[in-house]
């Protein structure tokens, strides 16, 4: 690849992220859940502002539909490390494998590591918008408090006591669930207004939870059952066209 070609498809991740990072927010959190309706339905296929605020009823269970995965199953081993082993992207991102010939491992492995970058990226650059209360019950604190942690901070818990690192790691998964079109249901993928008020109703039931000292929500109960990306191919390979620019190294 030259020097060129290079730059340019720094410029246009760079671009993507930007664009990704401009809409992320998960801003209405009330200390006490009081959303009028906790369905996720509505708000993954677009129909937003489904969950009100007000003086509704409290939550009951949130539904959440099948095919999501679980923290494990997206970033078990370092999946999205630059230069990590193996196709577990694949089977999150199966598109990847689309017009690979039988047996081209290695074209496959170009799309996989370009893959990597991108979401590697889209992991420390999101930013999740919390409010101040919300801030400071998930990280137990009313000084030290982060009202904007990175999909990667969340992930890891940055900050946050152990016994509530699970709020937010599990409300920026079930983010890149819906972002990134794995839940089934969610027919706009790449829609940061859908899945930030998915998250958004997760986050609510998991503190109501945690403040109620109820057990911590299942893998089930979230929804993760180990499913694929289903944004259909046209629209990833025009969303993520650095991945199919993307050709084994010539020796």
């Amino acid at each position: 690849m030259g020097i060129e070609q290079n730059q340019s498809s720094v410029t246009k991740r760079r671009q993507f992220i930007k664009k990704a990072g401009a809409g992320v927010a998960v801003s209405s959190l009330p200390m006490k859940s009081v959303w009028g309706a906790c369905s996720v339905s509505g708000v993954m296929s677009g129909n937003l502002s489904q969950t009100g605020g007000g003086t509704g009823d409290t939550c009951g269970t949130v539904q959440m539909p099948s095919g999501g995965r679980s923290p494990g199953s997206w970033f078990q081993g370092n999946t999205w490390t630059p230069g990590s082993n193996g196709d577990a992207p694949a089977s999150i991102f199966p598109q990847l494998k689309v017009g690979v010939p039988d047996g081209d491992d290695c074209l496959l492995e170009a799309r996989i590591e370009e893959m990597r970058t991108i979401i590697n990226q889209f992991v420390a650059d999101t930013e999740l918008t919390l409010t101040e209360a919300a801030a400071q019950y998930i990280y137990d604190s009313d000084s030290s408090y982060d009202t904007s942690p990175t999909l990667f901070a969340a992930l890891e818990g940055t900050g946050v006591p152990n016994s509530r690192k699970s709020i937010l790691r599990h409300t920026a998964i079930v983010y890149m669930n819906v972002y990134f079109g794995l839940y089934n249901g969610v027919t706009l993928p790449l829609n940061h207004s859908a899945a930030q008020e998915t998250a958004e109703i997760v986050m609510a039931q998991l503190v109501q939870i945690k403040q109620n000292g109820g057990a911590e929500l299942t893998d089930s109960q979230l929804g993760y059952t180990d499913g694929h990306s289903q944004i259909i191919q046209s629209t990833f390979e025009f969303e993520f066209s650095d991945v199919f620019s993307a050709s084994c190294p010539t020796t």
